[in-house]
């Protein structure tokens, strides 16, 4: 049995900068209106987090899904684990963005490159 899986590279690395874009503008959002209030690890995670959301989204667009619903489901998966220790206030305003991120993110990607993965199994 051979398994073979052709994945858009050009996808993922589009959305994967616009991930790293997204997280420059939480970051400098997160510093101009409380500055001094979070140190470098918290702001180093929220980053982080915004990375990985470009990389996800990359990958997932085989996901037979509306992009709407996918780059927010998505965006909700991958900001759970910084929401959570955030307490109610700021994990509602981190996810709500990561939604909104993933929304963007694969919105864009999606139209400029169309199509779905293609897996088989000879």
């Amino acid at each position: 049995m051979n398994f073979s899986w052709e994945i858009n590279t050009r996808r993922i690395k589009m959305s994967t900068v616009m991930g790293i874009v997204a997280g420059a503008i939480c970051l400098y959002g997160i510093m101009t209106g409380i500055p001094g209030m979070l140190t470098w690890p918290i702001l180093a995670t929220i980053f982080y987090d915004r990375v990985i959301l470009g990389f996800v989204v990359g990958i997932a667009y085989g996901l037979r899904m509306h992009q709407l619903i996918r780059g927010a489901v998505i965006g909700a998966v991958v900001s759970i684990l910084i929401a959570i220790p955030s307490g109610i206030t700021g994990g509602a305003l981190l996810m709500g963005a990561c939604v909104v991120y993933g929304i963007i993110i694969d919105l864009v990607s999606t139209k400029f490159f169309p199509g779905q993965n293609q897996i088989s199994i000879d």
